[in-house]
């Protein structure tokens, strides 16, 4: 069971997340649409050099050309890369851009499920999905809205039958996270909005250990 906390920007915030327990961090760079968690990339960069050994940094986007995404990436000095609202044009051009090491993780919507089905031309040159199980598109990001549900069940469905390793996102917090690995058993989860403390917009100590235990005990129940 693989753990990302996502939307660090600071150095609180980043050994929050390390204290935690965390395997990844995801920086977000290169902004489309709305959101509070955005820093530049040399920002990512400075960050991702204070990690220690075994937590990997991640790059989360929405810019969608492949010469964009390559650009932040080097300016960065990160090779793993999420993408949100790319198309396989695009994914193919990237992947032959980067050096055969950096990895391409694709982010999708479990409510879309015609995009689900196109994205199977792109899985020989991506490393993983990760699977929003709650937001139903791009601009929802982030944002609270009771008209939104989850949707565990088909997530379950599509793990079971997916041939790359699948992370879960949307929505998760320390609260749900272990009922949402029990039910799916994914590859990994990972959360950002519902970490943070409300006052101070940073990765909030408590939530952040208690995601991170609770995931990977869930986990540990179901495969024990």
């Amino acid at each position: 069971m693989q753990i990302k906390i996502c939307g660090i920007q600071n150095e609180h915030e980043l050994q929050t997340a390390i204290d935690a327990g965390a395997d990844a961090v995801g920086f977000l760079v290169g902004q489309l649409h709305r959101s509070k968690t955005f820093i530049l990339a040399s920002t990512a960069s400075r960050l991702a050099q204070q990690l220690p050994p075994y937590i990997s940094p991640v790059i989360v986007t929405h810019l969608n050309k492949a010469e964009e995404v390559e650009e932040i990436m080097t300016r960065a000095n990160i090779y793993t890369v999420q993408l949100h609202g790319v198309t396989n044009e695009e994914v193919f051009k990237l992947r032959d851009l980067l050096p055969v090491y950096a990895k391409i993780i694709i982010c999708e919507y479990i409510n879309n499920t015609q995009k689900l089905v196109e994205m199977e031309e792109v899985y020989p040159v991506i490393d993983a999905i990760s699977l929003d199980c709650y937001n139903s598109e791009v601009n929802l990001i982030g944002q609270q809205d009771e008209n939104k549900v989850y949707n565990w069940r088909d997530a379950a469905e599509f793990v079971s039958q997916c041939s790359l390793p699948v992370m879960i996102s949307g929505g998760l917090s320390s609260e749900n996270v272990a009922e949402a690995v029990k039910q799916i058993m994914p590859y990994g989860v990972d959360a950002c909005s519902r970490l943070k403390d409300d006052e101070t917009e940073n990765c909030d100590q408590e939530k952040c250990a208690t995601y991170v235990k609770n995931a990977k005990l869930a986990f540990l129940s179901e495969t024990i």
